[in-house]
């Protein structure tokens, strides 16, 4: 109920400051909706959102493939740590248009440069989270699993993988929060459709419906990942944790 309220109330301010403003230049919340409407029915939006899907999803997968060894090997090793840590952080800091230029430049304007910039992105956030979830394990717990002589898969199983799971989770969405945004990056500078295309193309005629309703579209997107799909995984996941309650 409160994230309803809250979509509310940011839909009525949308409003209100829409009235303030020339609809050339800030279009309503009915108005962006009605334009949306209109590119749907038109059938010229399906294949748009499904490429930057498709994007989305194979670089997340590989951005964990590359981000969450490093990020375990990290935790885990000291010298490895004293060795990729000042790595870690420059290829975090490195703007995310250097990496969609220098993929473009090296593999050429097809979904495998794309797809490559997008995960590299986005893999120094998601190792620097489970390099932190893997420092943070509660070895106590380890200790106390082996005086009662559990075996080191159940050790694993257990107590450890328990601990790094939340971690990983994080990762996954704080990296998919990234990826969508580089995502649309690439594919308004290297290819020639999905939601970035899209966004660039009605810039380029200056429509602020379009802008808008697009926008709109990627957000509702999002909001969809994020309540029907992670939030239930998540709370399937982590059911054993107890409430935190101030």
């Amino acid at each position: 109920m409160l994230k309803v309220l809250s979509i509310v109330a940011a839909l009525i301010v949308w409003g209100l400051v829409s009235l303030t403003l020339p609809p050339e230049l800030f279009p309503g919340p009915i108005e962006t909706t009605r334009v949306l409407w209109g590119e749907i029915a038109g059938g010229r939006v399906a294949m748009d959102v499904a490429m930057t899907m498709l994007r989305v999803v194979a670089g997340l997968l590989l951005a964990l493939i590359m981000g969450i060894p490093v990020g375990i090997l990290m935790g885990l090793n000291r010298r490895a740590e004293g060795v990729l840590d000042v790595w870690v952080m420059v290829g975090l800091t490195v703007p995310s248009l250097c990496y969609a230029i220098v993929a473009f430049m090296w593999f050429g304007l097809n979904e495998t440069a794309a797809i490559i910039a997008i995960a590299v992105t986005a893999a120094p956030s998601i190792t620097i989270n489970i390099w932190e979830g893997v420092k943070a394990i509660d070895m106590k717990l380890v200790a106390m699993a082996r005086v009662f002589e559990a075996t080191r898969p159940a050790i694993v199983r257990r107590v450890l993988l328990p601990q790094i799971f939340p971690y990983v989770m994080a990762s996954a969405r704080f990296g998919l929060g990234i990826i969508w945004k580089i995502t649309v990056l690439v594919e308004l500078i290297g290819r020639p459709n999905g939601v970035g295309f899209k966004l660039f193309y009605w810039y380029q005629l200056a429509d602020m419906r379009q802008v808008l309703a697009w926008t709109l579209l990627f957000t509702i997107i999002m909001l969809i990942i994020e309540l029907l799909i992670l939030k239930p995984i998540e709370r399937h996941l982590f059911a054993w944790r107890p409430q935190v309650t101030v």
